[in-house]
């Protein structure tokens, strides 16, 4: 049984058992404190109970708008029932959703449900049961960490909910389980993550993963004693192995078990050649725990967007290095992209396309003048003239002929560099714009090879397209003149710079996604963790 539904579905028989029956007040009516021990309680000055930090003006806010009456009926052994299994809903819920149960009191709580004549225990019991609603929401909710200030140019943002007036509604009308079904992401890429993470976890309660040893190569035709280890440990995964003939070799590397090593590769961003060599043995020597850890954060990531996306937009993911189209939820468009390198990480953007450009003139970004084109110009002082560039500003000696360049520090490197048009050109032929602080956008290239590698984090932050000519015809589908790949390509041959507005700006999201899914039914693919991403965000998980 799917552990959200059972929450939700156990809120339901709890809301009618354990929560007291006192009517509630407006929270507008804002009525005097009165002299009980929850409100002397929750006046003091103190923010922790036995160790465990509160919600305190969240607290208030409710219990002020229950006339500061109990919310849990801790006197009846049926009220206690129903609390306990509240509290075990509340655990499934978390462990579902990749949380931490860390900030909540559950052993704390299990031992005052014990003491049924403890008046101070029945107040403590109270407090800490509503806090850990509170607690569930903010971080089903993804508060606790700053995604902006852990990643350049976060630029993704959830309304923050008044939780107080709401958890306070939603007790008093009975819908504490529709309340906390709209604050997880409602999109089914997060349906999957939180099934592949019961798939991982399930894994673990078996035992960890075999290790591999490192070794030579082992390739197609070869006998290998670490074939042994190799299939025990996709055989662990869930990768299904072929039967050994009777009497063959089990240790011999053939053609079907070199379809699931394949099917392995293409799954966690190796180049899937079918040879075992040790990008592919670091790979399955990930632990179990780091593969769970990895679940977890782009679980995280989810909880810190909006959940609604347009019915037509673009996404780049920066960590497989693909770009894909959405219409009405299904996918138009898929290919290869080119990503920012380590050193000069593409970051995330939400914006939309809003214009097309035909043979771009390229403006170089001073920093990659200085770090890139000078080096080359110091080997090669007609760098320039060879690649098309010219230096604006300076008509009597446009490519620089007369400069010795390597007088020239990189402090010292001031000159505005310009690449004309044509087949040289870094941008390729056409340029894809949308609104960003970081002037990065999408772009051809003329290095089409590049695209055949496993690993596509080389370019200098923007995003390079293998296919612009055919995305041109997607993002310019709502312009008049009907633009088929005929009629960019025409456009094209015609050598002239032609900027172009999209008639229907095309919505565009780079994000960061090291598990997801090519399709609807297919097995979760993982990509490396290029960027260092889903460790940042954990170690400030490991924080909360």
């Amino acid at each position: 049984m799917n552990p959200c539904r059972s929450f939700l579905r156990l809120v339901l028989l709890v809301c009618a058992l354990a929560f007291g029956g006192s009517a509630l007040a407006s929270a507008n009516d804002a009525p005097p404190v009165p002299d009980t021990p929850l409100a002397r309680f929750l006046t003091q000055s103190t923010v922790t109970l036995d160790g465990y930090p509160l919600n305190k003006d969240e607290l208030f806010q409710l219990y002020q708008s229950r006339v500061f009456h109990p919310v849990w009926d801790s006197q009846s052994a049926t009220g206690r029932d129903a609390m306990a299994a509240f509290l075990e809903s509340i655990k499934a819920y978390i462990t579902y959703h990749g949380l931490d149960d860390k900030p909540f009191a559950f052993s704390l709580i299990a031992s005052l449900l014990n003491k049924t004549d403890d008046e101070a225990a029945s107040l403590k019991l109270d407090v800490l049961m509503t806090d850990s609603l509170f607690k569930l929401a903010h971080r089903i909710h993804g508060d606790g960490v700053t995604l902006a200030q852990l990643y350049a140019g976060w630029p993704f943002a959830r309304t923050t909910p008044a939780y107080g007036a709401e958890i306070a509604a939603a007790i008093k009308d009975n819908k504490l389980s529709e309340y906390f079904t709209a604050q997880a992401p409602l999109d089914l890429d997060y349906t999957r993550l939180a099934t592949t993470l019961q798939t991982y976890r399930a894994m673990k309660d078996k035992g960890t993963w075999p290790r591999i040893a490192q070794g030579e190569t082992i390739r197609l035709g070869e006998v290998s004693p670490r074939l042994e280890a190799i299939k025990a440990r996709l055989e662990a995964e869930g990768y299904a192995l072929p039967t050994v003939a009777e009497g063959a070799d089990p240790l011999l590397y053939t053609q079907e078990m070199q379809a699931v090593v394949i099917e392995y590769q293409a799954r966690n961003g190796l180049d899937a050649d079918g040879t075992i060599g040790s990008k592919t043995v670091a790979a399955m020597n990930k632990s179990l725990d780091e593969r769970i850890g990895q679940i977890r954060a782009n679980m995280e990531r989810k909880r810190h967007m909006n959940s609604a996306f347009p019915a037509r937009y673009a996404l780049v993911n920066m960590a497989n290095t693909t770009i894909q189209l959405i219409e009405n939820g299904q996918r138009v468009y898929y290919a290869p992209v080119i990503t920012g390198r380590t050193t000069r990480k593409t970051p995330f953007i939400h914006s939309a396309i809003r214009s097309v450009i035909f043979n771009p003139s390229w403006h170089v970004p001073a920093k990659i003048a200085r770090e890139d084109i000078l080096p080359k110009l110091r080997k090669d002082p007609h760098y320039l003239e060879k690649m098309g560039f010219v230096i604006n500003g300076s008509a009597d000696d446009p490519h620089g002929a007369t400069i010795d360049w390597n007088e020239i520090s990189k402090s010292e490197f001031n000159f505005r560099l310009r690449q004309s048009p044509g087949e040289l050109n870094s941008l390729g032929r056409i340029k894809f714009d949308f609104d960003n602080e970081f002037a990065v956008y999408m772009h051809g290239t003329p290095h089409e090879e590049l695209f055949a590698k496993a690993d596509r984090h080389l370019s200098s932050g923007c995003v390079r397209l293998q296919d612009p000519e055919a995305f041109a015809v997607m993002v310019l589908a709502g312009n008049e003149g009907f633009w088929t790949q005929d009629k960019v390509q025409a456009e094209i041959e015609k050598g002239r710079t032609h900027w172009l507005k999209v008639a229907n700006p095309l919505p565009l999201f780079i994000v960061y996604e090291t598990v997801y899914f090519p399709t609807a039914e297919s097995a979760p693919y993982f990509a490396p963790d290029t960027y260092n991403y889903d460790r940042i965000l954990l170690n400030a998980l490991e924080t909360l």
